[in-house]
């Protein structure tokens, strides 16, 4: 399945950092709040480099994981300083680290084909594993509920050079959501190229989510945003701390 090529992860980035702007002073609140004010933290499904900017010029090192290569070269250039990698997140080395971030549905999308619920509590165990005591797991998820009350759902946005159509159809009791995507980019001789992703995501209880976590070792709390940010409906921050 596509995930974010050039033309969307431009978009994406140009268009929708609301989303990513909108969370950052919380989740780097809950951190302060928790204790850890440096360190290494983690960053899977990294985007474009707008978290990790914002953690290196708060004095964290950062390590971002994307599966999508365009959105790596966008994150070089926003920030040089950090370390990325390009791959899955459920197969993303994690080195011993202060936090785990994963903003932005990230855990509920289906890019890798070895996606599936026993691969996610696999990760959730190699992160509680991979941080310090102490560290801080942050999150949230699309539950059922993000799928829209009539199906399918669609909106248009364009902004300089570029607009976007976006069709979703789910349903809620299946627990899946697609988003069928139509990207319009203008080149460099003022014409438009068109390409299309289909994302799928597989939706998840955060309630179930959390008592999962504290089964393997968290102390977990969810939420309705990060800070003064609150998240679309459907949407659940999960905080998931280690025990010191």
């Amino acid at each position: 399945m596509s995930s974010y090529r050039e033309d969307l992860a431009f978009i994406n980035d140009d268009g929708f950092s609301d989303f990513t702007d909108g969370t950052l002073p919380g989740v780097l609140a809950l951190l302060r709040r928790a204790g850890v004010r440096n360190g290494l933290v983690v960053d899977l499904g990294c985007g474009s480099g707008r978290w990790a900017a914002a953690l290196g010029g708060a004095g964290y090192d950062v390590l971002g994981v994307d599966l999508s290569s365009a959105m790596i070269r966008l994150a070089r250039k926003r920030a040089p300083l950090a370390h990325f990698e390009t791959g899955s997140l459920l197969n993303a080395k994690l080195p011993a680290c202060d936090a785990v971030t994963a903003i932005g549905e990230v855990v509920n999308y289906q890019f890798d084909p070895k996606h599936s619920r026993a691969a996610l509590t696999r990760l959730f165990r190699r992160i509680h594993a991979a941080l310090r005591p102490g560290g801080l797991f942050v999150f949230d998820v699309a539950g059922p509920d993000r799928v829209p009350a009539v199906v399918p759902a669609s909106y248009w946005k364009e902004g300089p050079g570029w607009a976007i159509h976006v069709e979703v159809d789910g349903n809620a009791r299946s627990r899946w959501m697609t988003r069928n995507i139509v990207c319009f980019r203008q080149d460099g001789k003022g014409r438009y190229r068109r390409s299309e992703e289909t994302h799928r995501l597989r939706l998840l209880d955060a309630a179930e989510v959390a008592a999962e976590l504290e089964t393997i070792g968290f102390r977990a709390r969810l939420q309705d945003g990060y800070g003064r940010f609150r998240l679309y409906p459907g949407m659940r921050a999960v905080v998931a701390r280690k025990p010191v």
